[in-house]
């Protein structure tokens, strides 16, 4: 590797930094940007490197494109647009590549950090205010929801992540848990937090609360709901709309026009309290909320499938009516489906392990996942735009492919 060290040293300005092409990725992390996250992270080389902090940012981002290779594959891939570099090629010889372990060891040098704060930096709405198939009710709808992931089964691992439980016992992998903020109209991602399978969602969703804000309709299911959850999220100015679970007290205190009442959701230690001096129902205060009611039907419209109970801080009827409400709600899917893409268009699968053996390298593998999630989707409303399409109209599979494709192109990154 000191050989291959000096070899790199002596190309002056045709450094490897400044010459990796991720092919049009780059339009979403161009070099500027992967630079200042580095240096803010305090993760710059000191002296030339093989593999130097940027040149190892966007090895995590192909390794995430071309997740069924190995190291030295995506290596291969990743630098294969090098033809117009010929003293590059002629210098680094076959078989000259960077170890796994020298990648290994490059990848722990950069740490997790500057993954998520890449995350950060490009995550965020992709939807125009024209753009009326995000809004509902004249607001932006956002949606929560959460995946786990295996991970490699090692002690580090389990110990950091912890394995779920269940009748049988512990699970055969340890798992972690991840929770998004996505734009429901894009499949956008805002942000994304993840721990060990045992921080619940709620946990981590209170981490991401402070991206909410005025103009947004945020949906979440059944597991968000909470009065400090609706507290928290109420108080930054954005609107909910989230299921409630068939257990939650939600006495009816008046009945509107539509069909819909007004209810509260008490604080369980204050509820507590005034149970125990004779208060129920109505008689104990809380956040006021609407409940709006619904069941789904089958197909042919004679059994009912599902029953709903949505709490919204919108009282008023006529800023968003039931349909409106159930038809929101049913687009909370879309983050689901952000999910399902991140496991099969990206991932490979749901029942594919992420490849890192220990804590700081899975949560470094996630946010890049999470970043390269983004960069597609990012890419795909670019296009949809250019054409006038609603971005469900691009496949998300064939996309990856199209940027799989063009990983080392040369073209897309410029060698000065």
């Amino acid at each position: 590797m000191a050989r291959v060290g000096q070899q790199i040293a002596g190309l002056g300005e045709d450094r490897l930094p400044g010459q990796i092409a991720v092919g049009v990725l780059t339009k979403v992390f161009p070099p500027d940007l992967v630079d200042e996250v580095v240096a803010a992270a305090g993760v710059r080389e000191q002296r030339i490197r093989v593999l130097p902090a940027r040149v190892v940012v966007y090895y995590n981002l192909a390794m995430i494109v071309f997740f069924q290779s190995s190291y030295g594959q995506v290596w291969t891939k990743l630098v294969g647009g090098l033809d117009w570099a010929k003293s590059f090629r002629m210098r680094v010889a076959v078989g000259m590549s960077p170890s796994p372990a020298a990648i290994s060891m490059a990848r722990s040098r950069l740490g997790w950090q500057v993954m998520a704060d890449l995350l950060e930096r490009v995550a965020g709405p992709l939807a125009g205010q024209e753009d009326g198939w995000a809004y509902v009710a004249g607001l932006r709808l956002v949606a929560f929801d959460g995946l786990t992931m295996d991970v490699p089964d090692t002690a580090a691992n389990a110990a950091a992540f912890g394995r779920p439980g269940g009748g049988a016992g512990a699970g055969a992998f340890p798992q972690v848990r991840v929770v998004a903020l996505a734009e429901c109209g894009s499949r956008a991602v805002m942000g994304a937090r993840c721990a060990g399978i045992s921080t619940g969602e709620q946990g981590l969703t209170g981490e991401l609360t402070p991206l909410l804000g005025q103009g947004l309709l945020v949906v979440a299911d059944r597991n968000f709901l909470s009065h400090a959850a609706l507290t928290q999220t109420l108080a930054t100015g954005a609107h909910v709309l989230w299921r409630a679970k068939s257990d939650i007290d939600l006495p009816v205190v008046s009945v509107l026009d539509d069909g819909t009442y007004t209810s509260r959701v008490a604080d369980p230690n204050a509820s507590r309290r005034l149970r125990r001096r004779g208060k129920f129902g109505a008689d104990i205060p809380g956040i006021t909320v609407r409940v709006i009611e619904y069941s789904v039907s089958t197909e042919a419209g004679t059994d009912v499938s599902e029953l709903f109970c949505l709490v919204t801080d919108l009282l008023d009827p006529q800023q968003l009516s039931g349909h409106q409400a159930a038809d929101a709600y049913a687009q909370r899917w879309q983050i689901e489906t952000a999910f399902a893409e991140l496991e099969t268009g990206v991932r490979g699968g749901p029942g594919v392990v992420l490849r890192s053996k220990s804590p700081d390298m899975i949560r470094q593998e996630l946010y890049a996942l999470l970043c390269t999630y983004q960069a597609i989707r990012t890419l795909i409303c670019h296009a949809a735009a250019a054409e006038g399409l609603d971005p469900d109209r691009i496949s998300f599979t064939r996309a990856k492919e199209a940027i799989a494709a063009r990983v080392s192109d040369a073209a897309a990154f410029s060698p000065h």
